[in-house]
């Protein structure tokens, strides 16, 4: 029992330094290896694997908009990975508020713009506080910020009045900030 506890410890380790250094693929292996060690870890590995699937293909097809089409056909796995980590149980593992921002991500890659911004209020990305996080965790945070700044000049405010289109202005140059 001690042996696996140690070897789960490993992988975590393993995953988090694939995490830092981008290497998705490895990424991907760690977490499936995970899976099938330990069930609980289930969100997860839904949203490692998720993660390593979105940043393989952006790699490979960066989200511009002749890439659209191809991101809606090729991002199906990693997105219904990211929606399972974005669960209840994927709160209760701590992984749900990360999810949706690389939903977010995900969203925006496939040009759908207003479900990225869904995503990014889902987790309350503009409240989030300064702590201490890995360097991970604040890329993805600063990519969210860059990327609702985005869509939000993709998607002009729904009322043509002037407090609403400044209140907009603010919020998009908040993202940049």
């Amino acid at each position: 029992m001690a042996g696996k506890g140690r070897n789960a410890v490993r992988i975590e380790t393993e995953i988090e330094k694939s995490r830092e250094e981008s290497n998705w693929k490895r990424v991907i292996e760690l977490a499936d290896q995970l899976k099938t060690r330990n069930a609980a870890q289930a969100p997860l590995c839904s949203f490692l694997l998720g993660e390593g699937k979105l940043e393989m293909f952006l790699e490979e097809w960066p989200p511009v908009e002749s890439n659209f089409s191809r991101s809606r056909s090729g991002l199906g796995e990693a997105k219904r990975c990211l929606l399972n980590a974005a669960s209840e149980q994927g709160k209760k593992a701590g992984v749900a508020l990360d999810s949706h921002l690389l939903l977010g991500k995900l969203h925006y890659a496939m040009g759908f713009f207003e479900e990225s911004l869904n995503h990014y209020n889902e987790a309350d990305l503009q409240s989030l506080t300064e702590k201490a996080l890995p360097s991970r965790s604040l890329r993805i945070v600063a990519e969210s910020y860059a990327i609702k700044g985005l869509c939000l000049e993709k998607v002009p405010p729904s009322s043509t009045s002037k407090y609403k289109q400044v209140e907009w202005e603010e919020q998009m140059g908040r993202c940049y900030e």
